[in-house]
C-alpha cells in the first residue's frame, strides 16, 4: 500500500518551501496562515453579541527576534447569553465542534475551537460561525 498522489503534491509544497531559503520561510508561512484564520475569525464574531473570542495581545518571539501578533491554534469562544450557559450545544446545533470548557477547567459557556484543520474544514468553520452572526443581526432587527 502507497502513498496517494494528492498526498505526495500536499507534502512536496512545504518541502518546497524550506529548500527554497534558509528555513525561515516555512516557519513565516506557517505564522501567517494561522494568524489569518484567527483574524478571520476573530473579524466574525467581533460581529456578534452571543459570542465573543479571546483577544490574545502581542508579544516577542524568540525565533523571528521581535514582537508579532498571534497566530493561534487554537481559538476559546464564549457565549454571552444567559438563557443558555452551553456553548458546545449551541455550536453543535449549527453543525460545529469544538471541545467544552469544562474538559480544560473552566465552565461549558466557552469553548475551545481548533483552528488547524484543512481549508475546506476551516472554511466550514468560518461560514458556520457567518450563518451563526447573520442569523443573530437578522434576529434583532425584528
Amino acid at each position: 500500500m502507497g502513498v496517494s498522489r494528492d498526498t505526495q503534491l500536499r507534502a512536496l509544497q512545504p518541502l518546497k518551501a524550506i529548500l527554497q531559503g534558509n528555513g525561515k520561510e516555512i516557519f513565516q508561512f506557517a505564522y501567517k496562515t494561522m494568524r489569518d484564520g484567527g483574524d478571520q475569525l476573530s473579524q466574525i464574531i467581533s460581529l456578534s453579541t452571543r459570542f465573543t473570542i479571546e483577544e490574545i495581545p502581542p508579544q516577542f518571539c524568540n525565533f523571528f527576534q521581535h514582537v508579532r501578533g498571534p497566530s493561534p491554534v487554537y481559538a476559546w469562544v464564549k457565549y454571552e447569553r444567559k438563557e443558555d450557559s452551553n456553548c458546545t450545544e449551541v455550536l453543535s446545533r449549527a453543525k460545529t465542534t469544538g471541545r467544552r470548557g469544562s474538559v480544560f477547567g473552566s465552565n461549558d459557556r466557552y469553548v475551545q475551537l481548533s483552528l488547524i484543520r484543512r481549508q475546506d474544514g476551516f472554511d466550514f468553520l468560518i461560514q458556520r460561525f457567518t450563518d451563526l452572526v447573520s442569523e443573530e443581526n437578522r434576529a434583532e432587527s425584528m
